[in-house]
């Protein structure tokens, strides 16, 4: 949020691009939110759209450059009048291209109203930010390289430095586009990963939430102390991954007037059976989306089914490339759609290993009635795995040994 902030104060500021990038459920879109409403409070926020691919309207981009024009009409009423001058004259153009609606709407409505006002005025009157979240939830994979590519031409072409804040998963399309001129130039990056050390902040959240819990339950005085233990509360933060999603999503469960919040949290470790409740309901349905767009799915999971039963092996893509008897390469390409999830080594990363991001990720692939046709069967991948390595021993005729794999 700082760093964010000073990005957002900084009026010298030649990267008018911020791309904040990380896992599902990392919180980017909290992070949006929020900067939303301080920038909203302080009188700086231009513009904003949140793009869901569960909500009609909001998952495609044909109404997202008519949304902000119509924001910045409000924040900026001197460019109002000239974007009314341009529908009068082209009523069609609101069916035109989101590049030609740029132009018409934003682009010029807005360097005129800077010709007709004085810059000092300017810069202490109008909001700059911009907040664009969710982009990886817009379309399909071209449509967001688009979006990204009409934004970079409202930044080039603009007399009034408008910041354009981006939040969104790493997703190739996306990724491609920012690492390409002209993004690469415009944009400064915020991966939200290792570095900010969010467990102790997982730490807080679910201990804060504990706290109301015990305090709001029916059944709250009647919680053994301590409650959650110092281990519990432990392996909670553990199988969060510095990812948020996992620990609200344990709240919310455990958090339920109609039952007892340690039963609740019995099953959340799986000590008690679940008849009916669905623990990670909200996280189920993140990853079976995230699954559903896999193009190589099958492979996936074949590789998926290594990564967990050989924890202790160097995951390379080298080392799994050879071990499937794929070409060089290829286990990139079969990953290639869940960065989501996954922490892919960069091409120039010789020995980068792949790492799953989500310790949960393997409690949900492993569990037949959580991810379905997603299912990893240990059994059965084991079965797989000792005829493929019984394989490369007919081929070969020698024995191989495991860390080669």
């Amino acid at each position: 949020m700082r760093k964010i902030k000073q990005w957002v104060d900084d009026p010298s500021n030649h990267a008018q691009i911020l791309w904040i990038f990380g896992p599902a459920g990392a919180g980017k879109s909290a992070i949006a939110q929020s900067i939303a409403d301080f920038c909203f409070q302080s009188n700086n926020l231009a513009a904003s759209f949140f793009f869901s691919r569960h909500s009609a309207g909001r998952d495609n981009a044909t109404q997202f450059i008519t949304t902000l024009a119509y924001q910045l009409s409000r924040y900026i009423p001197e460019m109002k009048a000239a974007v009314m001058r341009t529908l009068e004259d082209d009523p069609l153009l609101l069916f035109r291209s989101l590049d030609a609606q740029a132009h018409g709407l934003i682009i010029r409505p807005l360097n005129h109203a800077v010709l007709m006002l004085d810059i000092k005025k300017i810069f202490k009157s109008w909001p700059r930010l911009v907040i664009v979240d969710g982009l990886d939830e817009c379309g399909k994979p071209k449509d967001q390289r688009y979006l990204l590519e009409v934004l970079s031409t409202i930044v080039k072409q603009l007399s009034y430095p408008l910041l354009f804040l981006v939040a969104s998963r790493p997703e190739q399309a996306i990724r491609d586009a920012v690492n390409k001129e002209p993004l690469r130039t415009l944009t400064t990056r915020l991966a939200l990963d290792d570095a900010h050390e969010a467990d102790s902040d997982i730490k807080l959240f679910l201990q804060s939430k504990f706290d109301e819990i015990k305090q709001n339950h029916p059944a709250g005085g009647y919680l053994p102390k301590p409650w959650p233990s110092r281990e519990e509360l432990g392996r909670l933060v553990e199988k969060s991954s510095g990812q948020f999603i996992y620990a609200s999503t344990v709240v919310k469960f455990v958090d339920s007037s109609h039952h007892l919040p340690q039963d609740r949290l019995d099953i959340v470790f799986g000590l008690s059976p679940s008849e009916i409740a669905t623990p990670f309901a909200e996280l189920d349905a993140l990853y079976h989306q995230i699954f559903s767009s896999v193009a190589y799915i099958k492979k996936a999971l074949e590789i998926l089914t290594v990564l967990i039963l050989f924890k202790d092996l160097p995951p390379r893509p080298s080392l799994l490339d050879a071990f499937f008897s794929y070409k060089p390469g290829m286990t990139g390409i079969i990953f290639t759609d869940l960065h989501s999830v996954l922490r892919l080594p960069l091409p120039e990363e010789k020995e980068g290993e792949i790492k799953i991001m989500h310790a949960s990720l393997s409690d949900f692939l492993l569990d037949p009635e959580r991810s379905g046709n997603f299912f990893i069967d240990m059994g059965a991948g084991l079965d797989a795995i000792t005829r493929r390595i019984l394989k490369c021993v007919q081929k070969t005729g020698t024995k191989p040994k495991l860390q080669q794999f």
